[in-house]
């Protein structure tokens, strides 16, 4: 265990990732950084940090990357400019405006106990058990879903399996020591923490991001996207999803699990629509995606993805 962590405003960010208007929880401690994604290719200015800007003033940034890069314009923006605003920050975060850390309620079915949105207002970040994990812990992850088959096998159902190889291809020739730790989590693994969502130390974060980026920007190169549609276009998103749980697998031991917050309509927070986010996801797997009907995609994206 490390010595006591105490976390404030200026040692320590997570980014809450805004693409729209949206309610967002209370912020005592200042512990919170909104971040609008996509600022570059928006019409709206939602009145917060942007991911193409710094004081004011453009910035190293790939904002305008949004559509396909998801969350992750939020990471770049941070790793390359944060410490320019908070010199001190020793530890970093990224959680959604419908998707936050839980700290005292389970869901031992699922990765997330699902609430009504207009509850967001009175989501409260515990930072006294968020300080006792970073003492104990590395990092702390979305605890996983449990898929029927290999996280493989779920990729290459629900999205393009030609862009699954290109990837494992680019890792081999790039960082071919984490050959073993792709086989366990993507080939023989079923389980994967989502949607991006961490609290870590800063030196483990700028590690993972360099490491994360150079292989994104090199698939990037080698994948054409331009008939994606919306859902598929968010490839690199996808991607992360699952590299951050290899590169989580390689390098750090002490990892710290927890089920999520999901913010959603009153529609899909009714008990009907509840079991069927269940069934889904417990038992049908992504078979509801296989036809790739727009109904199917449609319901992914906001009913799933939460957008």
């Amino acid at each position: 265990m490390r010595d006591k962590i105490t976390l404030n405003k200026d040692n320590c960010k997570i980014l809450v990732c805004c693409h729209k208007p949206c309610e967002l929880p209370p912020n005592p401690d200042g512990l919170f950084l909104p971040v609008q994604v996509g600022a570059a290719i928006s019409d709206v200015d939602l009145g917060m940090q942007r991911d193409d800007q710094v004081n004011g003033e453009l910035c190293d940034n790939i904002s305008a990357k949004n559509k396909s890069y998801c969350e992750l314009t939020a990471l770049y923006w941070a790793w390359k400019n944060i410490k320019k605003i908070y010199p001190n920050l020793e530890y970093i975060g990224l959680n959604h405006y419908r998707r936050y850390f839980s700290f005292d309620r389970k869901n031992y079915f699922d990765d997330a106990v699902v609430l009504p949105e207009n509850e967001v207002k009175n989501y409260k970040l515990d930072k006294i058990k968020l300080e006792k994990i970073l003492s104990k812990y590395d990092v702390l992850m979305a605890k996983p879903r449990i898929y029927p088959y290999s996280l493989e096998i779920d990729y290459s159902v629900c999205h393009v399996s030609e862009d699954l190889r290109t990837l494992k291809k680019i890792i081999h020739e790039k960082y071919p020591e984490y050959d073993k730790d792709i086989y366990s989590v993507m080939t023989c693994g079923c389980r994967l923490s989502h949607y991006n969502m961490t609290v870590i130390g800063w030196n483990d974060f700028d590690a993972y991001c360099a490491w994360l980026f150079n292989i994104l920007f090199e698939a990037e190169k080698e994948i054409d996207i331009a008939k994606y549609n919306a859902v598929q276009g968010r490839i690199f998103g996808y991607m992360a999803e699952r590299l951050f749980n290899v590169w989580v697998l390689h390098n750090l031991k002490r990892v710290k699990l927890l089920n999520i917050f999901k913010f959603v309509d009153a529609k899909v927070h009714s008990g009907l629509w509840q079991f069927a986010y269940l069934l889904r996801n417990k038992f049908l797997g992504n078979i509801s995606l296989i036809g790739k009907t727009k109904f199917s995609e449609e319901y992914y994206a906001k009913y799933v993805l939460g957008n």
